[in-house]
């Protein structure tokens, strides 16, 4: 038996709607944001074709939403890549709240966050 945790379907339209929007559609050719579920973690990031022109994809990981189902509420952590080999996510300003409070928070610190590491 397999056990997944239920990510309300709203809230993965709601995602869909906002990755949608901040890429215009004749640039995503070049760019996208996206993002990908693992059990109650979406895992947002930027996505770019692949340097070699083989047709794949490179993707940036930059922030993960986790799903906390018992509280019905969203966690926001930032991805942080130089901490070790593997990477790690620390958790964000807002601890926690509605799909809409999470993306509003990583449109707010989008720019900010990756400012201590150049």
């Amino acid at each position: 038996m397999v056990w997944r945790r239920k990510i309300p379907e709203t809230d993965v339209a709601r995602l869909q709607r906002w990755c949608d929007s901040k890429v215009p559609p004749g640039a995503r050719h070049e760019v996208r944001i996206e993002y990908h579920i693992r059990g109650a973690f979406v895992t947002l990031c930027e996505s770019r074709p692949h340097w070699s022109g083989d047709g794949g994809w490179t993707h940036r990981k930059f922030f993960q939403l986790r799903y906390y189902e018992d509280e019905r509420q969203w966690g926001l952590y930032y991805y942080k890549p130089y901490t070790d080999r593997w990477g790690r996510y620390a958790r964000g300003g807002v601890h926690s709240g509605s799909m809409v409070q999470m993306l509003e928070e990583v449109d707010f610190n989008s720019g900010r966050i990756f400012s201590d590491r150049f």
